[in-house]
């Protein structure tokens, strides 16, 4: 059984039994759904009370941003109801006055409020952040899934009735299928009126200050979660597989989040320092260009632009004539290293180059030599990224590196 868009009526009698109760009207229920004063975001609603606001905002084509926490879909280890308690509870944002909360029947929690109006993230990103403390990364695009209304009602509609039990989940497939071209064509329709932000991990890089007790935001690291992409973009397809294809959709993802950053209600309001990690081919491409034509000189230098080492490597060439232009329009650069092993083959402040961005892992350590060299020239700052735990920055600050960028650093910051 499916459920419908129609604009709700009062049902003349019982609804038969496995279905789904129409909604009354909002109106007859004490309430309109188009006023300040009618939804107490304190007062949790039922999967009826959801069905009659989707239903309403189909027919008045209101917005509002989804955010859908599947609980039910947590593994055994964690499917207990302390863990779902603190679940709840970290993901539940602030929503103000017109926001609402849902319960629904099989342990989900739905989180409902309009776009907000002035600066400041939306729902989706507060939530990803209150939860990236609490699951590991490879979760969190199983677990949090955002929506809008009414663009994706029909979407809503199905996980509520899945809920419900009326509709059985899809079973995970043994292997995901790889992207291919076809699969790609369909990323790039989406992706033409895409809100791609929620689809990003976004990660402040610290500076430590120990003797004051401290941490000293720099600026946000921006960058896509490879699981949401799959899920929300690819039909859940593995872009992994098929590196040529997963290289052009990471452009077409970055050309969108470029063409709506100045869009964006936090930089509208209060531009902060971000942290991009693009490609050669996103730098010199359209979207980047018309971002360069419009933006203001002051506010350039908040953008620190991270080049792939792999990609400056292999086209020596090209890059001086690019850092040149990105250097004079008052960008800030930074070069990502993925892997230790690279360490020596790049000399970033001979490419006039000020930041080096590497995660951590169990390698780094034991290639300590690599790592001072780049650390004793003082024209680059370090930043050691993926520090999950005390011991990735405890190591770090033995090392002589002072900015840092994980997990335990967002928990830190609360």
């Amino acid at each position: 059984m499916s459920l419908s868009l129609a604009t709700p009526r009062r049902p003349a009698s019982a609804p038969p039994a496995g279905s789904l109760p129409v909604a009354p009207p909002p109106q007859e229920q004490g309430f309109s759904l188009g006023h300040r004063e009618s939804l107490p975001g304190g007062e949790a609603g039922t999967a009826r009370d959801l069905a009659a606001l989707v239903h309403h905002c189909t027919a008045s084509d209101s917005r509002r941003d989804v955010v859908w926490l599947r609980l039910s879909t947590l593994p055994a280890g964690l499917d207990r109801p302390h863990h779902r308690r603190l679940l709840r509870e970290a993901a539940t944002p602030p929503v103000g006055p017109r926001g609402r909360s849902f319960h629904l029947p099989n342990g989900d929690l739905a989180v409902v409020a309009p776009p907000g109006p002035g600066p400041g993230p939306g729902i989706a990103e507060t939530t990803r952040a209150a939860l990236e403390g609490a699951l590991p990364e490879a979760m969190l695009g199983q677990v949090l899934r955002t929506m809008r209304l009414p663009q994706e009602a029909v979407s809503i509609l199905a996980a509520l009735e899945e809920s419900l039990g009326l509709r059985q989940p899809s079973a995970p497939p043994a292997g995901a299928r790889p992207l291919d071209p076809a699969g790609l064509a369909e990323a790039e329709r989406a992706l033409r009126h895409a809100d791609v932000w929620p689809l990003h991990a976004r990660q402040s890089v610290c500076r430590l200050i120990p003797e004051e007790g401290r941490l000293e935001p720099v600026r946000e690291d921006v960058r896509p979660i490879a699981a949401s992409v799959s899920e929300r973009l690819l039909g859940g397809r593995d872009a992994s597989a098929s590196p040529a294809l997963a290289a052009h959709l990471g452009d077409l993802l970055a050309a969108r989040l470029l063409a709506t950053l100045l869009s964006r209600r936090d930089w509208q309001g209060s531009p902060r320092p971000l942290h991009l990690p693009l490609s050669l081919a996103a730098l010199s491409g359209p979207a980047f260009l018309h971002l360069d034509a419009v933006l203001p000189p002051a506010l350039k230098p908040l953008l620190t632009l991270g080049l792939p080492a792999l990609e400056v490597l292999a086209a020596p060439g090209e890059v001086p004539l690019l850092r040149r232009f990105l250097l004079a329009r008052g960008y800030r650069l930074a070069l990502e290293v993925p892997e230790p092993g690279l360490l020596a083959a790049v000399r970033p402040a001979r490419l006039g180059i000020a930041t080096l961005r590497i995660p951590f892992s169990p390698d780094l350590p034991a290639a300590p030599e690599a790592l001072r060299r780049v650390l004793e020239d003082r024209r680059t700052e370090l930043v050691l990224a993926g520090c999950d735990g005390a011991a990735a920055i405890a190591w770090g600050w033995k090392m002589g590196i002072r900015l840092f960028q994980g997990r335990a650093i967002q928990h830190r910051r609360g």
